[in-house]
């Protein structure tokens, strides 16, 4: 934007430099004109009082070349063009001149003339006198003057823009400040603000808009957290209520009057437990109450609880890739990455579940496998977004609500860690998922 508004700036100067040059030129011409016609009249003067000389004076500056021809002979003419043969670039009536300009004449120095030609009556008939005055300074004065105009645009154009850089910049840059500290707020950082200026101008009133924009975002977004942390432990008491007299009356397989099963009416009621549950959970880390009691953890015997605790799982499970490691962490909220995790494997896999645990490079590395079909590349930033499941029925069917995967990039997220998305081995998709080792383990 600098660089285009300087060259137009330019433009627009170079225009009126060249139309300048252009008048400057027609003056310098006119005044050339002006000295063959006054000298043409002195020699009109001198041939009708018969007082002609063979040998017309003239002047060296400009250059002048005179010569008076008449019906083919040369009467007189100047030193400078003495033996050069007779001219014929006009025929002027008597008393009328006519003015035209020529690139060279004979035996005259080099260069561009402006010849006054001026019909005259002598004794003999009619003459015309040509008097020349050379331009050739003109023509060096124009390019020297261009050449300068050119260079002064080429500076003034530098100079705009670097002046035009300093003061867009110093404009601007209470803007980009601005800019630089929204983008740095994110949704867990709503009570954050862009710093506003003294001054009561548009950047003043730019960042109290956007530090208003700010306010009611964070407004929303705690009203949106209030009501599903009240929600979720409004729910929780009744839905374990209702769990607990539906296993006790699951015991009798008994069936109601409309014919819904006991179990049926459990699994629903255990689903909407888990979800109430993971609500809840999501709730205390939108409010920044998810920070977990850290203790010395072996993740690998959390994998290993978790496997043994799935009920007759659909596929096999393998974990000969599962070394000991540990780290920091709460072991309930781990616990519940791990199972997340494993049951989301089991959930999408065709024939296989692989799960495996290594520390490498100050970290533990944690993969959960399945062989089912996979994710699309395009989808894969989706998967930890809360209530998404990319197929629908099966999820359902399986139990998913769509938290499992939010809850532990949640998780993760709190204990220092990261979740990533992968193409996993056996074709399916791979979840692996790095948190920092303890402390003293890496002074080891």
């Amino acid at each position: 934007m600098i660089i285009v508004t300087a060259f137009v700036v330019a433009g627009v100067l170079a225009i009126g430099g060249v139309l300048i040059l252009l008048a400057i030129r027609a003056e310098l011409v006119d005044a050339a004109d002006a000295v063959g016609d006054a000298n043409s009249f002195e020699i009109a003067q001198l041939a009708h009082a018969n007082d002609l000389p063979r040998i017309v004076p003239v002047m060296t500056d400009p250059e002048i070349a005179v010569q008076v021809v008449s019906n083919g002979r040369v009467l007189a003419e100047s030193m400078n063009i003495r033996g050069s043969p007779e001219l014929d670039l006009a025929s002027p009536r008597p008393g009328e001149t006519d003015v035209l300009q020529v690139e060279s004449l004979p035996h005259a120095e080099e260069g561009r003339y402006r010849v006054t030609a001026r019909g005259i009556v002598i004794a003999s008939g009619t003459a015309t006198i040509y008097v020349a005055v050379s331009i050739e300074d003109v023509e060096d004065t124009m390019s020297t003057a261009t050449r300068a105009l050119a260079i002064g645009l080429a500076l003034l154009v530098l100079v705009l823009c670097g002046v035009m850089w300093v003061i867009i910049g110093r404009t601007l840059a209470p803007v980009e400040r601005i800019r630089q500290q929204a983008s740095a707020i994110t949704g867990r950082h709503l009570d954050r603000r862009v710093l506003e200026p003294m001054q009561q101008d548009e950047i003043g009133r730019l960042a109290r808009t956007v530090n208003a924009m700010l306010a009611r975002l964070q407004d929303s977004a705690e009203r949106q957290s209030r009501f599903v942390a009240d929600a979720a432990h409004e729910l929780r008491s009744p839905v374990a209520s209702l769990r607990t007299q539906l296993e006790t009356a699951g015991e009798e397989s008994r069936v109601n009057g409309n014919g819904v099963s006991v179990p049926d009416l459990l699994q629903e009621t255990v689903r909407m437990q888990t979800m109430v549950d993971r609500l809840l959970l999501l709730a205390r880390g939108d409010a920044g109450e998810l920070a977990p009691h850290r203790i010395e953890v072996d993740l690998d015997d959390i994998i290993d609880d978790v496997v043994s605790s799935l009920a007759n799982p659909r596929v096999p499970i393998d974990q000969t890739q599962v070394q000991p490691a540990q780290v920091p962490g709460d072991p309930g909220l781990l616990e519940q990455v791990v199972r997340n995790l494993v049951e989301n494997a089991v959930r999408h896999a065709r024939s296989e579940v692989r799960v495996g645990l290594a520390s490498s490079d100050g970290e533990v590395v944690l993969f959960v496998d399945d062989d089912g079909a996979g994710i699309p590349v395009e989808r894969r930033s989706e998967v930890f977004e809360r209530f998404t499941r990319l197929d629908v029925a099966r999820d359902r069917h399986g139990g998913g609500v769509g938290l499992g995967l939010a809850i532990v990039a949640e998780i993760v997220q709190a204990h220092g860690g990261s979740i990533e998305l992968d193409r996993a081995p056996i074709d399916g998709a791979r979840f692996r998922v790095r948190l920092p080792m303890l402390p003293a383990i890496l002074g080891r």
